[in-house]
């Protein structure tokens, strides 16, 4: 999460200049717009593989990538969606300054409070079904057993949801504040935030600890993942079909891919611990790093899948005994 406590000593409920504010098109606007646009397409991409999925299950049967996998990659997608959603209204929206207006007048809590109560579950969520996709695709490619990997995708993430949602809920009981940032940040930018985010060190260094750990599981599983590769490679275990060697790399790029900008987000966590002045732009472009983490992802799965392609019935053909362990 993000917040900018020493950078701003008042909110813009309690100022009645704020209540005056008159909207001006600004550079943040168009930033944001642009990231709004550039969501659009990845987010379409997601329900078209959401909807090939549903509508075609004897084709995702049939093709090399296990039905846990699939399951896993529509829950991790969902969830980083709706964060981004969640992140557009309580930080990047307030940035254009738009709506300053109405939040200093009206000052809306109960709004801003599921708003806030929403990002925190996504963020955990988002998190926890990214372990659980990645733990699946190491667990496969280990051979672990159908029945096992079956069980964990069927039990695990109902636990994931209800256990993020009461993680999230003591936002909604939180007094919520909307800060004015400072530089680079327009007069009349704010964020939005919960006393308790703000004020409580046990809670941000609790995320921080949290966001850690999960890093750490990604890369533990991602050197799994890497180790397995190579022996694999060396025993010629890869040569069964050009559609596995496909499937392989579009998991293992996919992994790499959803390690690696999760840094800005513990940058973001030790700004808020640490209070450092470079705070503002950590923020700034921790929006860019997260959307090009979700939306890279959710394009890459599925312009890399070959279950996405059209392929004729002689090459839909797959020899699923060489390959099972693969995927």
């Amino acid at each position: 999460m993000s917040n900018e406590f020493d950078l701003s000593d008042f909110s813009i409920t309690e100022q009645s200049e704020y209540r005056r504010f008159k909207f001006q098109f600004n550079w943040l606007f168009f930033y944001v717009l642009g990231m709004a646009c550039y969501s659009v397409l990845p987010i379409f991409i997601y329900f078209k593989i959401l909807f090939f999925i549903l509508t075609e299950k004897k084709t995702v049967k049939r093709s090399i990538m296990r039905a846990e996998i699939f399951d896993s990659f529509l829950y991790m997608q969902f969830w980083n969606i709706v964060l981004i959603i969640a992140d557009f209204s309580m930080i990047r929206i307030p940035y254009t300054t738009f709506f300053t207006k109405y939040f200093a007048t009206e000052n809306p809590q109960v709004l801003m409070k599921f708003i806030v109560f929403l990002y925190f579950w996504a963020t955990y969520a988002s998190q926890l079904f990214t372990l659980l996709f990645c733990a699946l695709r190491v667990s496969i490619l280990y051979a672990v057993p159908e029945t096992t990997t079956e069980t964990i995708n069927k039990y695990v993430p109902p636990i994931i949801v209800t256990s993020t949602l009461f993680a999230a809920l003591p936002h909604l009981s939180s007094e919520i504040l909307c800060l004015q940032l400072t530089e680079p940040y327009s007069y009349g930018s704010f964020l939005i935030i919960s006393v308790l985010h703000a004020t409580n060190k046990i809670v941000l260094v609790s995320n921080l600890s949290f966001y850690i750990t999960v890093a750490m599981i990604l890369i533990v599983l991602n050197m799994l993942m890497l180790l397995k590769i190579r022996r694999n490679k060396s025993m010629n275990a890869f040569q069964s079909t050009t559609k596995s060697a496909k499937v392989e790399r579009t998991l293992t790029v996919t992994m790499i891919i959803l390690l690696f900008p999760m840094i800005f987000g513990y940058l973001v966590s030790i700004g808020e611990i640490f209070r450092i002045p470079q705070f503002s732009y950590v923020l700034l472009f921790r929006a860019l790093v997260q959307d090009f983490r979700v939306h890279i992802v959710t394009c890459y799965f599925y312009s890399t899948n070959p279950v996405f392609k059209a392929t004729s019935p002689q090459s839909s053909v797959i020899h699923v005994s060489h390959v099972s362990r693969l995927t």
